[in-house]
């Protein structure tokens, strides 16, 4: 029988909570973890990752019905204890501490080459949970997600791996005679005409640039981290990735002038279409934690954050730093809104809006510096249902922002990031915020 890295964990490992989690976070964790491993969800996948499922659903039983239990987790403790308080100690000086988050790499690597693809998300799970920026663990959990779905849906379809591969050699077959023909044709007219169309919920490059292909988005899901946290170098290809950042201590700039330039009055649609998404179903995060969480309901992406959390945003990225973008906001409560050239945690502009009051707020983070760059409150900004359409243009370091038709800003941000990373966000200060998103639209300016 093989045996899985899981199996060296302790009960409260396996779930992921503290020593000292109560009893309703332990029945969350238990909730969430047999939810993800049951084998019921494996049973089109291969007999390797069945296996896996199979025990760990197991052990995570035992560690609920241990933990759950008052009298039963006091033995547990104990007799962890005794274990620790029976190793002998040591008297030469301890070895090199290990690179646990190296080790889980590793393992997941390891997992992925072998086609266990179930093993491989649990072991990248785990380290994001201890570092969600490790090298590109990001990346591979989104990979080995994608490869377990396309394989699980392969058995769905009732296709036998034989037959798989015959189908793709009449395809390949095929594709030669395709190329063949077209570069027969090519040479005939010496054109060929190259485009890419953008479609709903998909990030796709322009016509006017016929050298890229179209890039299917992949989620990555990050932790809450602070600003001192290392973060990875930008990808070469855009990948839509969520970011959370708590509360920090950060110097506040004073309020600068509002610069105006001239912007195109119109708020009628320009440019091609680089984002549209209506459902939130592909290529956007879903995560869950005790104090906020982002994720797709109902066809519209929802954000929540309790208070004093700090702000909290999902984002994608597009091709274009230069955009038009346009979302339906509804504000439950608190303060819901975008964020807009996000380059990292130290470096990005946000616009919020608190309907129930009518304030808003234009915020530039530089270098970890917050500087409100306008802000106030209008009664055209109170909405007692809490819905509103956000329109913004960003062209260079202008920007316009209109709030139902209306323009609310307009000014010149100096030292704002050149970046084509936009979102949508909620901030928390000293109440609970709770906004839905529909109907988004990012367009690329001429």
């Amino acid at each position: 029988m093989p045996v899985y890295d899981f199996e060296e964990f302790d009960f409260y490992e396996l779930l992921g909570v503290s020593r000292s989690a109560s009893p309703e976070e332990i029945k969350r964790a238990y909730r969430r973890e047999i939810a993800r491993y049951h084998p019921d969800r494996f049973i089109n996948a291969s007999p390797e990752d069945l296996e896996y499922a199979r025990r760990r659903s197991q052990l995570l039983t035992e560690a609920y019905a241990t933990l759950s239990n008052p009298s039963a987790r006091n033995a547990y403790n104990l007799d962890r204890r005794r274990q620790f308080a029976r190793r002998p100690s040591r008297t030469t000086p301890p070895p090199t501490q290990r690179d646990h988050q190296a080790e889980l790499y590793q393992q997941a690597r390891d997992h992925l080459d072998a086609g266990r693809f179930v093993q491989a998300i649990a072991a990248l799970r785990q380290l994001h949970r201890i570092n969600p920026f490790y090298r590109d663990s990001a990346e591979l959990l989104a990979d080995a997600e994608r490869r377990l779905r396309d394989r699980t849906t392969g058995r769905r379809s009732g296709v036998s791996p034989v037959r798989q591969r015959r189908l793709t050699l009449v395809a390949g077959v095929a594709a030669v005679i395709v190329l063949m023909s077209g570069s027969v044709w090519w040479l005939r007219t010496q054109y060929a005409p190259r485009s890419a169309d953008a479609g709903a919920g998909v990030v796709a490059t322009l016509a006017t640039a016929p050298s890229q292909t179209l890039v299917e988005p992949t989620p990555t899901v990050l932790s809450p981290t602070v600003p001192s946290v290392r973060t990875t170098p930008p990808l070469t290809q855009p990948i839509p990735e969520v970011t959370v950042a708590l509360p920090t201590q950060t110097t506040r700039a004073p309020l600068l002038p509002p610069t105006p330039s001239p912007l195109p009055l119109s708020l009628e649609a320009e440019g091609a279409v680089i984002l549209r998404d209506d459902t939130f179903t592909t290529g956007w995060a879903s995560v869950r934690r005790t104090d906020w969480s982002v994720g797709p309901r109902d066809e519209r992406y929802r954000i929540t954050a309790e208070a004093q959390v700090g702000v909290i945003w999902s984002y994608r990225s597009v091709p274009n730093s230069d955009v038009r973008m346009k979302v339906d906001v509804e504000v439950i409560e608190g303060e819901g809104g975008v964020i807009l050239r996000f380059r990292n945690e130290q470096n990005y502009l946000i616009f919020m809006v608190a309907p129930q009051t009518g304030s808003f707020r234009l915020e530039h983070m530089r270098n970890g510096t917050l500087a409100l760059m306008a802000g106030g409150t209008r009664d055209d900004l109170r909405f007692p249902d809490g819905r509103f359409r956000l329109d913004v243009r960003l062209s260079g370091e202008q920007v316009r922002i209109a709030v139902n038709g209306q323009i609310v800003v307009e000014t010149d941000v100096p030292a704002l990031p050149v970046t084509s990373r936009f979102g949508l966000a909620v901030v928390a200060r000293d109440t609970r915020s709770e906004a839905w998103f529909d109907n988004l639209e990012i367009r690329a300016l001429p």
